[in-house]
């Protein structure tokens, strides 16, 4: 019976020490090619490692963005929460860290236990070790993964920031200008209907003209309330990135002067990969379960209990001041027999590791379809931008030939007044395209990693200047 106890406990350790050591690290295989499936024609081509350190924002020389993109990534209570799960995930690794330092108690009392001898009154140290060496480094190993990850969700988080900020700003910019675009549209367009108006009063038109203009002046009166709410909703926003309350935000730019003249740099597949923060999270998620499957499996192996209480005791059950000595230590093999709970805990653990591999290939397909998307929408929302601004500018030059035939008497001021309500509709639409393609700038700078690390490294016109940010 003994010998089979013995053989059932060399077989249990050494299947333990099979899936401790069959626990290895195999990140998952996925295709990537060495370019684009889509042609940005406004981006730098080369391939741009340095991207999470450049403050791209800079490049639009606007104070107000960088005050605020500066004080969103100090303040910002997401980011400081963030701060918090790091300095948890530390503390935790610090914890296990310990654990290989054995611990030391001071016992004083009373005692008649019989094992130690009726010590009586006594004083004793106790430094006790409990210790699983295969479980301790597995332990360490995972919290090392996940301390790693937390910086990373802290990087990703620090993207987003920067992202939303952004996005915010030049909405709220171009929603500011699109109402003095709008209100100009109404009152032209009042304008030409209070001529048409006239006009019908003195029989020489319908009221159909009259009616239909003023119809289209309510519908841009309806449309500045949206556009005031989209006002709020945007200056609200930032302030609240900016963890402050509600409140106005002090522009130093408008938005029809909002230029970024940079080529945008960019990568490589593999490299915007190397640099995603998103991608740095599901690596280490990966690693960290992968170390779960060996640390769950540790729980099998055998561990060993050392302890020592030495000090001085009254003796025989005695009340007084403790005079003999008193040394007694114990050395403790434990090899588990019957642990079924802990097949569970290697089942849950598998399970951890598949769902973190596919999280990995799921998280490297997002990557890539992102990027991808962000690089065709700057291209053709870039494109249509361009395209609308030229179309502005040959309506601005008609209208100003309208207007100089209007002062030699050659032209009616209604004809010169509908070009001007043509050349208005126009600046809105040149308004909403811009941007559309500032938003995609955000979104590709976004999605290709740029500057969530410029606060270790600033830069100005893409050369590196060692500065603090926040």
């Amino acid at each position: 019976m003994e010998l089979k106890t013995l053989r059932l406990l060399k077989l249990s350790s050494l299947f333990a020490l099979i899936l401790v050591g069959c626990a290895r690290y195999h990140p998952p295989h996925v295709p990537v090619a060495n370019h684009w499936t889509v042609t940005d024609r406004y981006i730098q081509q080369n391939d741009e490692k340095n991207l999470p350190f450049i403050a791209w924002w800079q490049g639009f020389h606007d104070l107000t963005l960088n005050h605020l993109i500066e004080q969103g990534l100090a303040c910002n209570n997401r980011l400081n929460m963030s701060k918090g799960n790091i300095e948890a995930a530390a503390g935790e690794l610090k914890r296990i860290r310990y654990q290989w330092i054995p611990n030391v108690d001071i016992a004083l009392g009373y005692s008649k236990y019989p094992a130690t001898g009726f010590p009586g009154i006594f004083a004793a140290i106790v430094p006790s070790y409990l210790m699983n060496v295969f479980y301790q480094v597995k332990q360490q190993q995972q919290a090392k993964y996940v301390l790693q990850q937390t910086k990373a969700e802290d990087d990703a988080l620090k993207l987003a920031i920067i992202a939303e900020i952004s996005t915010s700003y030049f909405t709220y910019l171009a929603e500011v200008e699109r109402k003095q675009l709008i209100q100009t549209l109404a009152t032209d367009i009042t304008q030409l209907s209070v001529i048409s108006r006239k006009v019908y009063k003195d029989g020489l038109s319908s009221n159909i003209d009259p009616q239909e203009l003023d119809s289209q002046v309510n519908i841009i009166l309806g449309e500045l309330e949206v556009i005031d709410q989209n006002i709020v909703f945007s200056r609200d926003a930032i302030r609240y990135l900016i963890n402050e309350n509600p409140g106005e935000i002090k522009a130093t730019v408008k938005f029809a002067d909002l230029t970024n003249k940079q080529l945008i740099p960019s990568s490589l597949p593999v490299t915007v990969l190397e640099n995603r923060p998103d991608m740095q999270v599901a690596t280490y998620q990966l690693r960290a379960a992968n170390v779960g499957v060996g640390l769950a499996a540790s729980n099998l192996l055998p561990g060993m209990f050392l302890d020592f209480i030495g000090g001085v005791k009254a003796g025989d059950n005695r009340y007084r001041f403790p005079r003999k000595n008193v040394s007694f230590n114990d050395q403790i093999f434990t090899v588990p027999l019957i642990k079924m709970p802990v097949w569970g805990d290697i089942a849950k653990a598998r399970g951890l590791d598949k769902v973190s591999y596919f999280n990995y290939i799921d998280t490297v397909q997002k990557a890539l379809r992102d990027t991808t998307n962000a690089l065709s929408a700057h291209d053709h929302f870039t494109n249509k931008w361009k395209q609308t601004s030229r179309a502005q500018k040959h309506l601005a030059k008609a209208y100003n030939l309208n207007e100089r035939l209007y002062q030699r008497g050659i032209q009616t001021y209604v004809d010169t007044l509908k070009s001007k309500i043509n050349l208005d509709r126009m600046n809105i639409n040149l308004n909403q395209d811009k941007l559309l393609q500032l938003v995609s700038i955000v979104r590709l700078y976004q999605e290709m990693a740029g500057g969530y690390r410029a606060d270790q490294v600033v830069t100005i016109g893409y050369e590196k200047v060692d500065r603090v940010l926040v």
